[in-house]
């Protein structure tokens, strides 16, 4: 097994000297591709070196066999499995669990793990939810360590509520400039998917019915493979799409125009899922689209291009989204196409976050003394252009409409922390999804639709005020010509996929590689 890295060392002399104080249940944040499993699974190690059990929470499939297959590199030695359909080797002192297996397991009597000394939480920004929290309770002598790239809450809530202290690991831009990470060019194009007009906020995030209903499947597919073929021909793409009809739709959109491309979901079948995963890994898949599926602990440096189909509120899963392209690539840079605006509307992945138990926070803590002087000097030599953000955001009506100019954004630290700054420090509270009719006739003002960090801060209603603003506006009524003409595409779209169907099964299509030169006509920076 590799050596440990010097803010690996760090982290885990921080954690036991945590621990010395009596703190018993710690926070490790650590961003995506830093070795987090790497980390714990040496902590593990010295665990069992003095004999003592440790129990690994996973909540999904793929997490647990990667982090089964670390741990026993590092310890040599065999790893228990508590997994449905899976055989329990209980003798063994280190034990990775599925959270739902276990849970049930442990409710119902069914197993005895014994004394355990340490409880690893992977993804633990989902630790307390209350599968977890039950799972906690049976061992209440145990430390305690959470592992997460993102301690951040879509509801507003800290981590304090289980966890007494927080241990911060290196960030993005050091791990880019060492060479951990890839660095990475954000394109976006000149309109957004739409996120403001009837788009209500469940739980934080923008509500994915919603998403669906204002943004045409086929409108994004069109966009999201011109965008492939113009600027990431030939690599190897992931697309977060807001559901699964979205995701399916481009991934057929894609294969109509002879791109290998394949959907795959929660799901999915575990052998076809594995097999989907080996193509794409082979190089026979090009581009995988998926729903939340590859937002946490999806480890392949193969992927060279992330595009974002979904808008997201939720800076976690907009920097898990990010992360899964940041994989070393011998030099080269990660491809970031935003159809979605999430790096205008909540930064980059280099911007400098200041994680809390109690959430994000506005202000940035001073540097260190020491090198202070060094990061003005390094600030100092960063260009800062002046740059026309586009207006945000922005919806196209045509519905295969793909002919749209991309632009790339900055993506050096100072611009992407402000952009960060200004989406944590107003955070919209979550509102009541359903609609009240009571509030027909109350009238919106119009909104600033330019980007969020030039958009003005309202000021304190009063409590009554307030209240009102968080009712929601009834639909919006179509008039006859749109209700016809929504008709017409439904039926059209209805058609359109007969059609297909009937086609497809006479005439099974050729899998053929096209000749972008000849259909599209290439940008003066095409690569």
């Amino acid at each position: 097994m590799s050596e440990l890295r010097d803010y690996q060392q760090r982290v885990i002399s921080e954690i036991y000297a945590t621990w010395r104080l009596g703190k018993r249940a710690v926070l490790l944040a650590m961003p995506t591709g830093s070795g987090k499993t790497r980390t714990f699974s040496e902590l593990a190690k010295h665990f069992d070196d003095r004999n003592q059990r440790v129990l690994l929470l996973v909540h999904r499939e793929e997490l647990l066999w990667q982090a089964r297959k670390t741990l026993e590199q590092t310890l040599r030695s065999p790893v228990g499995i508590i997994k449905a359909d899976q055989p329990m080797h209980l003798e063994h002192p280190v034990q990775c669990a599925s959270v739902q297996t276990l849970v049930k397991r442990l409710e119902k009597q069914e197993i005895d793990l014994g004394a355990i000394a340490l409880v690893i939480i992977d993804e633990a920004h989902l630790s307390l939810a209350p599968s977890y929290l039950t799972i906690l309770r049976h061992f209440p002598e145990a430390l305690i360590l959470g592992v997460t790239a993102t301690p951040s809450r879509l509801d507003g809530r800290g981590f304090d509520r289980l966890y007494e202290a927080l241990v911060v690991g290196p960030s993005v831009s050091e791990l880019i400039w060492r060479g951990f990470l890839a660095d990475y060019d954000v394109l976006a194009p000149e309109s957004f998917l739409p996120t403001e007009e009837g788009i209500r906020i469940a739980g934080g995030d923008f509500n994915s019915a919603d998403l669906a209903e204002r943004i045409d499947r086929r409108y994004v597919a069109g966009c999201a493979v011109d965008a492939y073929l113009r600027h990431a021909h030939q690599k190897r793409c992931v697309v977060f799409a807001i559901n699964l009809d979205h995701s399916k739709a481009i991934a057929e959109r894609y294969r109509t125009v002879g791109i290998a491309a394949e959907h795959i979901d929660g799901e999915t079948a575990t052998k076809e899922r594995q097999a989907i995963l080996e193509r794409f890994r082979d190089g026979q898949t090009l581009v995988l689209c998926n729903v939340n599926l590859f937002t946490e602990g999806f480890d392949f440096p193969e992927i060279e291009v992330i595009q974002l189909c979904r808008p997201t509120k939720s800076v976690a899963l907009h920097l898990q989204m990010l992360g899964r392209g940041l994989r070393p690539k011998g030099g080269r840079k990660a491809l970031i196409l935003d159809h979605a605006g999430n790096c205008l509307r909540l930064g980059g992945a280099k911007a400098e976050r200041n994680w809390t138990l109690q959430g994000l926070e506005e202000e940035i803590p001073e540097p260190e003394p020491a090198i202070e002087a060094l990061i003005e000097q390094s600030i100092a030599d960063i260009p800062k252009p002046q740059i026309d953000l586009p207006n945000l955001p922005k919806r196209r009506v045509e519905i295969y409409e793909t002919d749209a100019d991309f632009y790339s954004l900055p993506t050096h630290a100072e611009l992407e922390t402000h952009l960060a700054q200004q989406a944590y420090s107003h955070p919209t509270q979550s509102r009541n999804v359903s609609r009240s009719p009571s509030n027909s006739n109350q009238t919106i003002p119009n909104r600033d639709r330019r980007s969020t960090q030039t958009r003005p801060i309202a000021s304190k209603a009063s409590p009554r005020t307030s209240s009102t603003r968080r009712s929601h506006r009834p639909p919006r009524q179509l008039s006859p010509i749109q209700k016809v003409s929504k008709a017409a595409i439904e039926l059209a779209e209805l058609l359109e996929s007969i059609l297909v169907w009937v086609w497809r099964s006479w005439f099974p299509p050729k899998r053929q590689q096209i000749d972008i030169s000849r259909k599209y006509k290439r940008p003066p920076n095409y690569r």
